[in-house]
């Protein structure tokens, strides 16, 4: 049986979305913050991943990273440069209605670490007391579907989010995915650290039985889904103007199923330590039970 605990709601709230590379993670972040924003939250999405596209349809393009300013070097003494609070801010944005915006980056394909660039912008942004000089209220940080390498996990083994969201879908391979972030969040939590899994967002993708699948899954492993979100074509379409739906069809259905999940993010307050199951045989089983109706 999955434990289950009830935690304090601190300010800022403090939230952090996992999920497979491409299952949507991204623009499941950039709706919550675009819909928390509408809801007077004071919102900062941190993007967590060397693509550097988690804020792009908050702030309409791809913007400059932590990393890279990190890195800067002076071009007289071709020294590096001591990051300060005035270089930081060159790489914190607003976006759609005020949220602010921030990638951490990573370095050149092929070259380097990619989680220690994670873990290297997320302490900048603690050490420059980003959040408490921007007044915000709830920090969403959009982290690389692999948690394997210890930067990409270290919003919650730094204790900068205890309250973990896993996007994930009816296909097998993603909740053969979304089982092992499961196991390294029960590994932290082992570890001392007071994180636990707030719930399965379902971002759907049009598969037979998806809705039951998830829903067996979610049962199964002990931790609530929080909403079905539907595949919806407004989607690609905001996406193609570089915006949220949110923000390129307000009145949508769509807009509202992401308004709905927002509104049940803000409200929730139990996470869960999940119990994992055994591996990719059983999920397909599950997977089976239902694709044979």
């Amino acid at each position: 049986m999955a434990e289950k605990w009830e935690f304090t709601k601190e300010t800022p709230r403090r939230i952090a979305v996992y999920g497979k590379a491409g299952i949507g993670k991204s623009i499941t972040s950039g709706h919550l913050s675009a819909a928390l924003s509408q809801m007077g939250e004071t919102v900062i999405q941190v993007g967590c991943d060397p693509k550097r596209d988690s804020v792009a349809l908050l702030c309409h393009e791809i913007k400059p990273t932590i990393l890279e300013q990190f890195k800067m070097v002076d071009a007289e003494t071709e020294e590096p440069v001591e990051m300060s609070e005035e270089l930081l801010d060159k790489v914190i944005f607003k976006g759609f209605n005020d949220v602010i915006c921030c990638e951490a980056g990573g370095p050149r394909p092929g070259i380097g670490c990619a989680g220690r660039g994670v873990l290297v912008a997320i302490q900048l942004l603690e050490d420059f007391n980003v959040l408490e000089r921007f007044g915000i209220t709830f920090a969403i940080y959009d982290v690389l579907g692999d948690v394997v390498c210890g930067g990409f996990a270290q919003p919650m083994r730094a204790g900068n989010a205890r309250e973990i969201y896993l996007v994930t879908c009816g296909e097998p391979l993603t909740l053969y995915i979304t089982n092992e972030i499961i196991r390294a969040v029960r590994r932290t939590n082992g570890e001392g650290i007071e994180v636990g899994v707030a719930g399965l967002i379902d971002n759907q993708r049009l598969m037979p039985h998806e809705t039951e699948i998830v829903e067996a899954y979610a049962e199964r492993v002990g931790v609530p889904i929080i909403d079905h979100v539907p595949r919806s074509v407004k989607v690609q379409e905001a996406e193609a103007s570089g915006m949220t739906v949110i923000e390129a069809f307000p009145d949508s259905d769509q807009a509202q199923v992401y308004r709905r999940l927002a509104k049940k993010v803000l409200e929730n307050k139990y996470v869960y330590l999940p119990d994992p199951m055994s591996g990719m045989d059983e999920i397909l089983q599950l997977a089976r039970e239902f694709i044979a109706k």
